[in-house]
């Protein structure tokens, strides 16, 4: 999640090892850029030689966050619960793998509007490409707000 615009990103991962992780992260970084720095808690994954030196390769700092606290990374842990909470309604509505819908998941969280910035995520995507972003919501109001008057004929119309 980045901490300036609270854009959260999710990569499904068959396990947290270090090698899964420093693949996932370089295919990330290939979309979005390599950051200054990181900041990640202090699991074995985090602080294994292989994710030091790739960090130290691609000099980006790492933070790591204090030991049994994860109150100190709150709107990422927040978001965690708010994931978590969706992919289970998912998964339960759709009867699907979770890693199906995860994209969609993603995009729906993007869309909402978040409190402390008073805009959807979706804003900081209509900085970096130049347009409005149709998201699920403003398709939703697109949809409530037709008025069909198509399917009545002449005679129902006046």
């Amino acid at each position: 999640m980045c901490v300036s615009t609270r854009f959260p990103e999710a990569i499904p991962l068959s396990n947290i090892k270090a090698k899964t992780i420093v693949q996932a992260l370089t295919k990330f970084f290939t979309l979005f850029g390599l950051p200054k720095s990181i900041q990640s808690d202090q699991g074995s994954n985090f602080m294994s030689g292989l994710f030091q030196q790739v960090m130290q390769e691609l000099g980006i700092k790492q933070f790591r966050s204090s030991a049994y606290h994860p109150e100190s990374q709150g709107a990422l842990e927040r978001f965690h619960q708010t994931l978590k909470n969706m992919i289970l309604m998912y998964c339960q509505d759709t009867e699907r793998s979770w890693n199906e819908g995860i994209h969609l998941l993603l995009f729906a969280a993007r869309d909402s509007v978040q409190e402390s910035l008073g805009f959807t995520l979706l804003y900081s995507v209509e900085l970096v490409f130049g347009h409005t972003v149709r998201g699920p919501l403003k398709l939703l109001k697109e949809k409530l707000l037709v008025d069909d008057d198509s399917s009545l004929n002449l005679l129902e119309y006046v």
